[in-house]
């Protein structure tokens, strides 16, 4: 069974994996364009291409679609982080937290609805083939399977609402208290109480799980009835009936056991992939879910279609799958011992030679999952681009190579002297390759590299002299369209830095910072504050160059 569970996950982060891949690949491949998300678009707006190109660069597109992958996958596995979502100013992963809990359950519930439904419904239909009966529910799953999802919905709704007045719309949380609803009585704009408990949870979500359920019901009901009749033709029903077992016994114990097994792997695939279903009945009974988010994510109606949001449900979706696939699998095997015994024979048949030697299928299985490791290695590493101190820059990364120079004096004579080398500038941070040195004789205390919050500190920002951190300084605009100097100031070093320069030593190394420099912008390089004659100092480069 440890073989089979090990299999099982293996196989399910490959489907994940290829559904997150082709979800880029498809995206790159519509004929949209998302950069209309970030400026206005259309034939009445004057968005110049350099804006266009602007937008699609800080939204990461203008890169190949295997660095955004790599770049996807880097911050999930390393992160937790799903990203940004284009399309509303929130994290994915606290959207999708959010949308979650309504869809479970609505999902989860209409399920086992349905299952309780289903069962007896197949048992009476197989137990009395082409009687009235069987032929009415067969009628009844027909037009089921004919009416549309929004039809039935509605129908269900206005039925339960309007006419009984016994349904109100909206999601109650299991645990805790929902928000109250702002409505105008009299002119006057009130709130509702909110709702929350198990109470209020199952009573507005009692009817979307008989829509939900009412979806399904049809298809696993007659799968139900065929998978008895084939059963109750079995030898062994014939003998359990001779040897005198009840009829009672011999369906409940003997026929649906092996009848309900090939169809939970089904319903495990089908509650994982509902949220096409549950996408009618979130919109109908104003339940914010995922279905919710999907159609937002999807309809591509404010330009372009949200990337981030989708793959992070289909990420999310496709983990559902996964899991519940184990479980009916799981449940399947020890329900039927004939699936425990394929699954013991593994998921792909051998060839007879290579069936025949154990040894050669341990080092085929060793090597597949070498290849599936590498593989994600690869991915991984095309978006890794992190700084050797820990910062991640982010792909693709911009290099400035350059040679600058500066000595600050004290008293006529050199103390200070610092050199740039090398800059480095991604989507998410930057990285300069630096010197500084002690050319006095005196020791030299380092006071402050970063700023101090009661400053501003965290930048990027314009921040109050003498308290210029170790940063990237780079020329902007703020929103009065003045000029400004933005200071993104150090987060690490490598190797730290000394507290006190000792005469004629020298530091080497890197400092980072997180922080965004857009193409154009001009650029220097700060140091931080250091005691000079008993007075702070600190100064920048006195060349600058322009952003690539």
């Amino acid at each position: 069974m440890a073989a089979f569970l090990v299999r099982r996950l293996l196989s399910g982060l490959l489907l994940i994996v290829l559904l997150t891949f082709l979800t880029f690949f498809v995206f790159n491949e519509i004929p949209t364009n998302p950069a209309c998300l970030v400026v206005a678009c259309g034939p009445h707006t004057t968005t110049t291409d350099e804006q266009i190109r602007e937008a699609d660069h800080s939204l990461g597109i203008d890169r190949s679609v295997f660095v955004q992958y790599g770049d996807f996958v880097w911050k999930l596995v390393r992160h937790a982080d799903l990203g940004k979502a284009w399309t509303r100013e929130a994290q994915v992963g606290t959207l999708i937290g959010d949308a979650l809990p309504a869809t479970a359950s609505l999902v989860l519930g209409g399920m086992v609805l349905m299952m309780l439904l289903a069962l007896p419904l197949g048992c009476i239909s197989a137990l009395r083939p082409r009687s009235p009966v069987d032929r009415s529910l067969l009628a009844a799953s027909v037009i089921g399977l004919a009416v549309h999802p929004f039809v039935l919905g509605i129908a269900i709704r206005d039925f339960f609402g309007n006419q009984l007045g016994v349904f109100e719309t909206g999601y109650c949380p299991l645990t805790g208290t929902s928000a109250g609803t702002p409505v105008f009585q009299n002119g006057v704009l009130t709130t509702t109480p909110g709702c929350g408990g198990p109470v209020d949870w199952a009573t507005h979500l009692l009817i979307p799980w008989i829509v939900f359920a009412l979806f399904f019901l049809p298809l696993y009901m007659r799968m139900l009835r065929v998978r008895l009749l084939e059963v109750f033709s079995e030898p062994w029903i014939s003998t359990a009936r001779a040897k005198g077992a009840s009829e009672r016994r011999v369906v409940l114990g003997h026929a649906m056991r092996n009848a309900i097994g090939p169809v939970l792997p089904m319903l495990a695939v089908d509650a994982g992939t509902a949220i096409t279903a549950a996408i009618y009945v979130e919109t109908v009974f104003g339940l914010s879910g995922l279905g919710t988010l999907a159609v937002t994510a999807f309809s591509g109606q404010t330009g372009g279609y949200d990337l981030p949001l989708t793959a992070g449900i289909v990420v999310t979706v496709g983990a559902f799958v996964v899991l519940l696939n184990i479980l009916a699998d799981v449940a399947g095997a020890w329900v039927d011992p004939r699936t425990r015994e394929r699954a013991a024979r593994g998921l792909i048949p051998l060839p007879a030679p290579v069936a025949a030697r154990p040894r050669l299928q341990r080092g085929l299985s060793v090597a597949f999952v070498a290849a599936a490791l590498v593989l994600v290695a690869l991915i991984v590493g095309l978006g890794r681009g992190k700084a050797r101190s820990g910062i991640e820059l982010g792909t693709p990364v911009r290099t400035l190579h350059v040679s600058w120079s500066d000595v600050y004096p004290t008293s006529g004579a050199p103390a200070i002297a610092t050199h740039v080398s090398r800059i480095d500038l991604g989507v998410y941070g930057w990285r300069a390759r630096a010197t500084i040195a002690n050319r006095g004789s005196a020791r030299v205390p380092v006071e402050d590299v970063q700023v101090p919050p009661a400053f501003g500190g965290g930048g990027p920002g314009p921040q109050p002299y003498p308290h210029q951190p170790t940063s990237l300084l780079v020329r902007g605009q703020d929103r009065y369209g003045s000029t400004i100097l933005q200071v993104f100031d150090a987060k690490e070093f490598d190797p730290p830095l000394p507290a006190v320069l000792k005469p004629h030593e020298t530091w080497r190394g890197t400092f980072a910072g997180t922080g965004k420099v857009k193409s154009g912008a001009l650029l220097f390089v700060g140091f931080g504050q250091f005691t000079l004659d008993n007075r702070p100092i600190s100064f920048s480069t006195d060349k600058s160059t322009d952003a690539p």
